[in-house]
């Protein structure tokens, strides 16, 4: 009765709240709380609250935010109702680690949620183990489990510790075959958010062309260390089996890279003009097995290695019989065997006149090689059967090119009276009938002697000259004076 009295009073007569004498503290509904009445309740009803509140939580030296300010006063302010409590969070929240973090909840903890704040992605790299991409937003529980206790201490850091369950449900490739890198993080990161995705780098064969679309069991179906690098390698089942050409009868190089491409095994991009011997003309289009039948290794590189038949079967000229060089090259050209290019010109016998329509038999009958270059070697039939004048019988040098030309043996290009003396013209006609009687030298055609054909004497010749400066008894000297036969 006594204490509904001092509450109707104190509703009643506002006035006099303030001069009341407070009850005891044994029998206050707020503890030990010395704040004025009118700051939380009004006259109209004791549970009607104000409004706005007149009172300031931050005066208590304990602010209220995020869920704090939201939260029903009861929650933290228990038995009895406002009574003062602990500041420290582990005063309300309990302790789930065990006390081996501290009572400093605020290092993990916010107000807004009980879930860690992002201060612990700094505490776990100081720890070792920096959170980042997917473990800085996944619960702790699922790497540290569940308890009270000793579930945040001490966790394995490898990788496979937590995803061992994810790699062995994963079949392309299957992680579990021997050999398998154990280590997580040379494929996965936890970046990308997803174990599908990964970020291994093949830098030790860096895979391209058709390479790259393989499923990684292809080339390691019998584990993941020690596999070869060079194509071969893998590809011996290929090299075995290809039949055109047949790489092993033909003793093909297992330098696969060599042929192929990582596109693909078929067509081979082998490029024969890097070799020794580049493709040209009909070659370009010729079977690898029309040359390399027997082998590729040693292939010879000269002509007649592949074209010995075609030398033998040539009938014109008979390339074998008449001892043709082997120098294919040096006749024909890689279009066809038939036309033959040989520029005779690049000789030290150039052809000209009617040369250049002759047969290579005409003077090649024998053979091709030492072959004489001298006109009198193939003209001596010619030189000995001319009779006007008579060459042999004459002695007409040898040296053919000094009267005739390769336009033809007939007519010769000497004049002798255009050049000379008239002896085919004038008082000189019919006066002779052989070269000799006036180049009485054989052997000289340059030396002649007037006095033998006239039968001058040198008495009557010095008489009759009397008159004459300069005269001598001498051929040269009538020549002189007569240089085309006139008295």
């Amino acid at each position: 009765m006594k204490r509904k009295i001092s509450i109707y009073f104190a509703l009643a007569m506002p006035a006099l709240a303030a001069t009341l004498i407070m009850v005891s503290a044994a029998e206050n509904p707020h503890g030990d709380i010395r704040f004025d009445c009118t700051d939380c309740h009004t006259t109209e009803s004791w549970h009607t609250l104000r409004d706005s509140l007149a009172f300031n939580h931050d005066d208590t030296g304990f602010r209220l935010d995020a869920a704090h300010k939201s939260a029903p006063c009861g929650r933290c302010h228990t038995d009895p109702v406002f009574s003062h409590v602990g500041t420290a969070c582990a005063d309300c929240h309990a302790d789930h680690h065990g006390g081996q973090l501290g009572d400093d909840c605020g290092e993990c903890h916010t107000p807004l949620d009980w879930q860690p704040r992002m201060d612990i992605l700094s505490k776990h790299a100081e720890r070792g183990f920096p959170l980042t991409g997917v473990h800085a937003v996944a619960d702790c529980e699922s790497c540290h489990g569940e308890g009270e206790r000793d579930h945040l201490i001490g966790t394995a850091t490898e990788c496979e510790v937590c995803h061992r369950s994810q790699a062995l449900l994963v079949t392309s490739p299957d992680h579990s075959q021997p050999g398998f890198e154990s280590d997580c993080e040379r494929c996965h990161h936890a970046a990308f958010g997803n174990w599908q995705q990964t970020t291994y780098n093949h830098e030790f064969f860096p895979l391209t062309g058709a390479h790259k679309s393989l499923q990684c069991i292809q080339c390691h179906e019998s584990g993941y260390t020690g596999i070869p690098t060079d194509c071969f390698g893998c590809h011996e089942t290929d090299y075995n089996a290809t039949t055109d050409p047949s790489h092993v009868a033909s003793q093909f190089s297992t330098d696969c890279a060599s042929c192929h491409n990582n596109s693909a095994w078929q067509p081979a991009i082998f490029d024969h003009n890097a070799t020794s011997f580049p493709l040209t003309g009909q070659h370009v289009g010729v079977n690898c097995i029309a040359c390399h039948e027997s082998t590729y290794s040693g292939t010879p590189s000269a002509c007649y290695a592949c074209h010995q038949t075609d030398y033998e079967g040539t009938t014109d000229p008979a390339h074998s019989t008449l001892g043709f060089p082997k120098t294919c090259e040096d006749c024909h050209t890689t279009n066809n065997w038939t036309s033959a290019s040989f520029d005779h010109n690049t000789t030290a016998f150039p052809l000209t006149g009617q040369h250049t329509t002759l047969n290579c038999i005409a003077c090649h009958e024998t053979t091709y090689a030492g072959t004489a270059a001298n006109c009198y070697a193939c003209h001596q039939t010619d030189y000995d059967g001319t009779n006007d004048p008579t060459h042999s019988a004459a002695g007409f040098p040898t040296d053919c090119e000094s009267c005739h030309t390769t336009n033809g043996w007939s007519p010769s290009t000497w004049d002798h009276d255009a050049q000379f003396f008239p002896i085919y013209s004038g008082a000189h006609v019919g006066r002779w009938t052989e070269c000799i009687e006036c180049h009485t030298i054989p052997t000289d055609f340059g030396t002649f002697d007037c006095t033998v054909c006239h039968a001058h004497n040198q008495t009557d010749m010095d008489a009759h000259h009397s008159q004459i400066q300069d005269y001598s008894y001498a051929s040269e000297r009538c020549y002189d004076c007569h240089p085309r036969g006139i008295h």
